[in-house]
């Protein structure tokens, strides 16, 4: 076995004093929502904003002392190189990461204003990790990988024995897998205390590596496209974290990007956190309808991250508000004659809806010059409040098309 229960206790132990000990509180809107009594562990709450910070600092104290004095290098595109920097800053180990070109500026400048050297090279990790091998052998710098590390995956375990700690006798917990390190780590603690739980792993749609894994009964490489769970978009899932991984998962859930934007739109207005796609990822698990089977039962979500791009973060809430049914576009032909658009707007505020933008169309629209289109985005409460939207419009004489 790659990592012992008793390195993830004595892990515990050894990052106590630079972790923060983050709520796991139960949600009473989430658990009259899905029928079952639901926790949410918001580790998102961590300093730098991921459950990335326990490995960091685990492996950081586990160095010698002549590797520490060069310092560590990692290719990552965010919250494994913020907890590196963070936690290297602390322990006056020196950090350098290796992060794509198209790493997001608050990350790349957060990673500097806690002290890291910052090289953008590459248009992925795979590439920013060919140039971290490099300064490995140039300069003599210790590569601390973000998910298959033993010291790493031993750190992501003491998330589980702090859940267990704080949620008497839990039935399920619903975990993401980019990497598989923490679902690993996870289950070699939880398991090896409570046999009976079932772990419950996320992935998205589009980045499937730990499903491709069980496929091929090992870790191969799979084609990842851009998801919101951008945290989980991980070509290949570490060696060691899916031996460990693949003895103690039960399930694993694909969840899509509408699931996933979903998700995070239902913890800011129902739990008033912001969390990034993959923190959100137990959520959207849940929305799924994929697991029913909860009712009734005690369950555990690990929200793992929270360093959402605030550029992107208004995109996902109307892409979640479209996913909802609350916002929707459409056109509609009304009178381009004085008090034909008032006709119109009439009908949508005795609906009860708002409207958000209208924009008219003549250039395109009907050879009939009385008349003009118009491509309405419109608010509502759901898809049928919508759709009985539509049907007032049809009824008052207006032509409709989504």
């Amino acid at each position: 076995m790659p990592v012992s229960f008793e390195q993830i206790v004595a892990a515990r132990s050894r990052i106590e004093s630079g972790i923060l000990r983050t709520p796991c509180k139960e949600s009473q809107t989430l658990s009259e929502l899905f029928d079952c009594q639901v926790f949410t562990k918001l580790e998102y709450l961590q300093r730098t904003g991921s459950f990335k910070e326990r490995g960091a600092r685990n492996a950081l104290l586990l160095l010698p002392s002549e590797r520490r004095a060069n310092g560590v290098i990692a290719a990552s595109a965010g919250n494994h190189a913020l907890a590196l920097a963070h936690h290297g800053r602390d322990l006056g180990i020196p950090v350098t990461v290796c992060m794509p070109i198209f790493a997001p500026l608050v990350k790349q400048t957060r990673c500097r204003q806690l002290g890291a050297r910052v090289i953008l090279t590459g248009t992925n990790i795979a590439e920013a990790k060919i140039e971290a091998d490099r300064l490995v052998e140039l300069e003599g710098l210790t590569y601390v990988h973000g998910f298959d590390g033993l010291d790493v995956i031993a750190g992501a375990g003491t998330l589980g024995l702090e859940i267990l700690d704080q949620v008497p006798e839990p039935d399920a917990v619903v975990v993401p897998i980019g990497g598989a390190g923490l679902i690993a780590g996870m289950g070699l603690a939880m398991k090896t205390m409570r046999s009976g739980i079932e772990l419950i792993g996320v992935e998205p749609a589009y980045a499937q590596s730990y499903t491709e894994a069980v496929k091929a009964g090992k870790p191969v490489t799979t084609i990842v496209h851009p998801t919101l769970g951008d945290g989980l978009a991980v070509p290949c899932v570490g060696v060691n974290a899916f031996e460990l991984a693949q003895r103690f998962v039960d399930r694993v859930v694909l969840v899509d990007e509408s699931q996933i934007a979903l998700a995070i739109l239902r913890l800011i207005e129902l739990e008033k956190g912001v969390v990034e796609g993959a923190g959100a990822a137990p959520l959207s698990a849940m929305l799924s309808g994929q697991l029913t089977h909860l009712k009734g039962k005690k369950v555990v979500l690990v929200l793992c991250g929270g360093n959402i791009d605030p550029a992107v973060l208004d995109r996902v809430i109307d892409f979640g508000l479209v996913a909802d049914g609350r916002l929707s576009r459409f056109t509609a032909v009304i009178s381009d004659r004085p008090g034909g658009l008032a006709a119109f707007t009439q009908v949508v505020a005795e609906a009860g809806a708002g409207v958000k933008q209208i924009e008219h169309e003549r250039l395109f629209a009907s050879a009939d010059m009385s008349k003009v289109t118009v491509v309405c985005t419109i608010e509502t409460r759901d898809r049928d409040h919508a759709a009985s939207l539509h049907a007032s419009l049809r009824a008052e004489g207006f032509e409709i098309s989504a």
